[in-house]
């Protein structure tokens, strides 16, 4: 690992200059669309988000033409989009940038050459005045072009298009703000966009035509008060577009004839925009802002930020000399952004404490989850605590893009909450802020509906029909540019692939490959074609042998399918000669690294295809890919891809991607075969689903699975997709531990001490919770820990002789809050047969409420009750004596403990490589394996083409070793090592370092290999 640096004032300008900030977001995940000839700018793009890189003197910038905020240097990229786009500090961005720079390879991408520095240092310096005049001379020289010289509205057609009348044209409010453009012989309606400087920039607009001046949008459209110049201005809309406001005006000011002044930003508000609207706000002193934007996302998503950046007319006040606005005070500020199917809103919470923080989060979680609790087809709104500090908390909030109206409800309860913190001078009024949403798409559309003489009920299903049709229009362009796509990226790869095996060595590589596998395959049949007697071979005489000697299917009753459970077990040698056990690992060492060299380190891939099984019906692929996404194993599945036949059936398919090398191949091999034999033989669950793949890689697979370091009988099974019938796990057990207790695994545990007459009952193991569970009663695992934290506020009570069972009871120093806020903080947990009344201080449990494990946590299965009380509740104590005489139950689990048994681990190096004779990390960890107790196997090696050394070794030990604690202590440091990689059962490993607690403790281990 590379030692701490000390943090050198350079090294920021030497990331800045040294570092290819294009090469850099590339293996971020952007892609380059556009570039110049030169090289001096590129165009990337990541997941709909476009971002232009060009010089600036002698280091690369960036920005974010959706967010003219993002932009900056190398560092500003890394600090905003590190840790998955959850932020780095200062420090973690040195630390990153420096790995990237000690293993980068220097970018073969051409620049162009930058300007000589003695050259430049020769002229005369630049003279900001001059540039800021010249960019002032540019800026009226567009405008100029637009406008020409006299100013004035000659033309309505395009006003008139719209729906508006000349009254409201000719309104006083309007008078100045509407011109013609003419260029020549075509006349568009501009729309000037001012600042604090004066005129900043114009929209353009005409039919099937919107077009805005190339300038910085640091401009907004402003009316003048509807009556008139310089007269005290009640209200204030704000709106996305001039046609927007002009209809707005048509249509509701008659109604409500205050005086008021229109906005608009033209399209998306920036923040120079947003603090101009401010600016205005401050010097016009209205009673109410009103918020005019479209009804859809976008509008949504504008009405979200306005709520948290606008606020009444702010003072003036002095600032040692000079003087500045006055700032209200932001205990709690948002901020919505959004791609092309999602809208995310950031949450940030200002507080003194971090238990202040936690409540606000758990506050802003009930909320969510009983909205949740409300929608049709399951939860809408994800959160996700993405930062947490005594005196700060950021929470992420994100939804579809069709849900925002939810975003835009969490940002009103914001508003109304920041109100009630705020000290009562700073509390804004409570109408000052007013969303106003148009009946249909926006306020023109409106208008034209107004004008066909239809009602407010039927404007609103015909804005619901368009909508509707818009969106069957955007899902269909959509499908047909992934259609294009995919075909064009399937072209590029025949082509690619076609180029490939043309040459030479390719071909000269497909002949060595076919070699190797043949000499695998034959390897592991036969020991030497010179024997009088064939030597048979540990696999599968044909495929239906395969299947018959997998074990059990489970059927899933949520999901409707079957789902593996045992998939398959090493098989007996066929009748004939005896294969001895070391003849056996013979046969499968040879396999495994013939079949290693030949192809095991290649990725493969099978094709699932999965059909519906009645017309217009859809949901099959997608349950089958989650059930492989969650098996906990190492293959990957891709995205589905499906056609409609002309009978309405659909027909999916995803690509499942595996390597040979990895350790659970032959599970991997289990589920193809098992899945293909039970298609072909008619099971109705399997019907319409195949896996197709190239017979070489089946071959190969196969061959690969015999030697695999885990296997179906020996796998870690709380990796199950399904959990193992109770009657079947009982008789399992029963049949492998026959001395045990029936329904109790334990791991193996020295025996007591001859002398030892007493015994104590078991401490239950203890979790707590940091999260109030789930409205059906589901906690999480994330939501646990096995510490206490200060707002944990209650302890999961593991039973000591079912470890699947549990009572919640509160946590010791939570009662302040459970009784402080019971509603909230008991109401999800217990049944509360009482109100908290004066001078009670505790919550009493009178039934403790009692939980199960489940794969994802735990599981509330039966509420308890509890009421308040003045007393302090007794604790039970963790050293309480009971009987001194073992029970036979205890007796038969000692007499299991004491046995042991022996567990395989598999160790992987990465280094780079060494020189013959050299010892490497490998070695020295094998050493260290060694010298623990353990039994460590060979190293076996291989290099790639990077000069990466890649170690494998096996390792063997027994849990009632009396140097176990030792061998524990050396597997979790080799695990935590960089470089290394420990890879081991997850049952072997709690049960490994249970045994090593014992040994050290002097007390039998309990039990610990739980199956949920």
């Amino acid at each position: 690992m590379n030692a701490p640096r000390e943090n050198d004032p350079t090294e920021l300008d030497r990331f800045k200059r040294d570092i290819d900030l294009v090469d850099y977001a590339q293996r971020q995940g952007y892609a380059i669309k556009k570039e110049s000839r030169r090289g001096d700018w590129h165009h990337l793009v990541k997941d709909n988000e476009h971002v232009i890189v060009t010089r600036k003197g002698d280091h690369q910038v960036y920005l974010n033409t959706g967010d003219d905020r993002d932009a900056g240097s190398i560092i500003d990229f890394a600090k905003t989009r590190g840790d998955n786009g959850y932020g780095l500090s200062l420090g973690q961005v040195r630390q990153q940038l420096r790995e990237y720079l000690d293993g980068a390879p220097a970018p073969a991408r051409a620049y162009a050459t930058p300007p000589d520095a003695a050259r430049l240092s020769s002229l005369p310096v630049g003279d900001p005045a001059q540039e800021q005049a010249a960019a002032e001379e540019r800026k009226t020289r567009l405008i100029s072009e637009v406008l020409g010289v006299k100013k004035e509205l000659t033309d309505r057609t395009y006003l008139h298009s719209r729906g508006l009348e000349d009254s409201t044209i000719d309104s006083p409010a309007f008078q100045g703000r509407i011109f013609t453009a003419q260029q020549n012989e075509h006349k568009n309606t501009a729309f000037p966009l001012y600042n604090e400087q004066g005129l900043a920039s114009v929209e353009q607009k005409n039919e099937h035509y919107k077009s805005l001046l190339p300038l910085p949008k640091n401009g907004i459209w402003v009316s003048h008060p509807t009556e008139g110049k310089d007269t005290p201005v009640v209200r204030i809309v704000v709106s996305e577009s001039a046609i927007d406001s002009l209809s707005h005006f048509q249509l509701k000011h008659g109604q409500d004839p205050r005086n008021t002044m229109y906005v608009a930003t033209s399209g998306t508000p920036t923040e120079a925009q947003i603090a101009l609207i401010q600016r205005v706000i401050d010097k016009q002193a209205p009673k109410e802002v009103v918020l005019a934007n479209d009804r859809d996302a976008g509008g949504r998503q504008f009405n979200i930020n306005y709520l948290n950046e606008l606020q009444p007319a702010r003072p003036f006040v002095p600032v040692g000399e000079q003087a500045a606005y006055k700032e209200a005070t932001r205990p709690v500020e948002w901020h919505a952004t959004s791609d092309k199917y999602h809208v995310s809103l950031k949450v940030t919470f200002q507080h003194d404490t971090a238990e202040q923080g936690g409540q606000q989060v758990q506050q802003l979680s009930e909320r969510v989850a009983r909205m949740n609790s409300t929608q049709e087809n399951g939860s809408a709104l994800a959160v996700e605590v993405q930062r947490s500090t005594d005196r700060a908390t950021i929470v992420r909030l994100t939804v579809a893009r069709a849900d925002t109206a939810q975003l835009e409800v969490i940002a009103q309860e914001l508003y109304r909450q920041r109100e009630q913190l705020l000290p009562e001078p700073e509390r804004q009024r409570e109408s000052f802020l007013r969303v106003d949403y148009p009946l249909a798409k926006d306020f023109n559309q409106e208008l034209a509906y107004t004008q066909q003489g239809l009602t407010a009920e039927q404007i609103r299903a015909e804005a619901l029909r368009e909508e509707q049709q818009r969106e069957s229009e955007r899902q269909q362009r959509l499908a047909e540019t992934q259609r294009q796509q995919r075909e064009q990226r399937e072209q590029e790869r025949q082509q690619a692939q076609a180029q490939l095996e043309a040459s030479p060595a390719a071909q000269r590589e497909r002949q060595e490959d076919d070699r190797q596998l043949t000499q695998a395959v034959v390897g592991a049949a036969v020991a030497s074609a010179a024997d009088v007697e064939a030597r048979p071979f540990r696999s599968y005489q044909t495929e239906k042998e395969a299947a018959e000697h997998t074990a059990q299917f489970v059927h899933a009753r949520d999901a409707g399918l079957v789902l593996l459970k045992e998939y398959i077990n090493d098989n007996p040698p066929p009748t004939g000669r005896k294969v001895d056990e070391a003849e056996l690992a013979d046969n499968r060492d040879r396999a495994s690294y013939a079949a290693a060299q030949a192809s095991a380190a290649m990725e493969k891939t099978a094709t699932w295809k999965i059909d519906e099984l009645a017309p217009n019906t859809t949901g099959r692929a997608e349950a089958w890919k989650e059930v492989l996404d969650k098996s906990g194993y190492s293959m990957q599945t891709s995205e589905i891809r499906s056609t409609v036949d002309e009978q309405g059936i659909r027909r999916a398919e995803f690509d499942m991607t595996y390597r040979n090398d990895q350790p659970d191949i032959a599970i991997i091999h289990a589920i193809v075969t098992n899945t293909n034999e039970r298609a072909a033989a008619g099971l109705e669950k399997f019907a319409g689903v195949s896996v197709a793949e190239a017979e070489a890689d089946r071959a190969a697979r196969q061959v690969a699975a015999e030697a695999a370091a885990i296997q179906p009988h020996n796998r870690d099974r709380s990796q199950d997709v399904a959990a193992k019938p109770a009657a079947e796990a009982q008789l399992e057990r029963q049949a492998t531990t026959p001395d045990a207790t029936p329904g109790l695994t334990v791991p193996p545990a020295p025996a007591a001490p001859a002398q030892q007459s007493e015994r104590v009952v078991a401490t239950p193991i203890l979790i707590y919770l940091n999260a109030m569970p789930m409205p059906d009663g589901t906690i999480p695992d994330r939501d646990t820990s096995t510490r206490p934290a200060s707002y944990s506020l209650y302890e999961i009570r593991v039973d000591a002789e079912n470890p699947n069972k549990a009572i919640i009871m509160p946590a010791a120093a939570a009662h302040p809050q459970l009784v402080s806020n019971p509603n909230f903080a008991v109401r999800p947990v217990y049944d509360l047969t009482a109100s908290p009344q004066a001078g009670e201080a505790y919550l009493a449990v009178a039934t403790p409420t009692q939980a199960e494990r489940t794969p994802e946590g735990w599981k509330i299965t039966e509420r308890g009750q509890a009421g308040f009380s003045t007393e302090k509740p007794l604790e039970h104590s963790a050293g309480q004596e009971r009987s001194t005489e073992p029970t036979r139950s205890e007796k038969e689990v000692a007499s299991v403990s004491a046995q042991g048994s022996e567990k395989q681990v598999i160790i992987k190096v990465d280094e780079p490589a060494i020189t013959p004779g050299e010892r490497g990390q490998a070695e020295a960890v094998k050493a260290a394996i060694a010298s623990s107790g353990a039994k460590a196997g060979d190293v076996q090696s291989t290099t790639d083409a990077e000069g990466i050394r890649h170690s494998e070794m096996k390792v063997f030990y027994r849990t009632d070793q009396p140097e176990i604690a030792k061998i524990s202590h050396t597997l979790d440091a080799v695990a935590k090592q960089s470089g290394s990689q420990v890879i081991e059962h997850g049952g072997d490993r709690a049960e490994r370092q249970q045994a090593a607690a014992s040994v050290e403790s002097g007390r039998p281990a309990a039990g610990t290999q739980l199956e949920r």
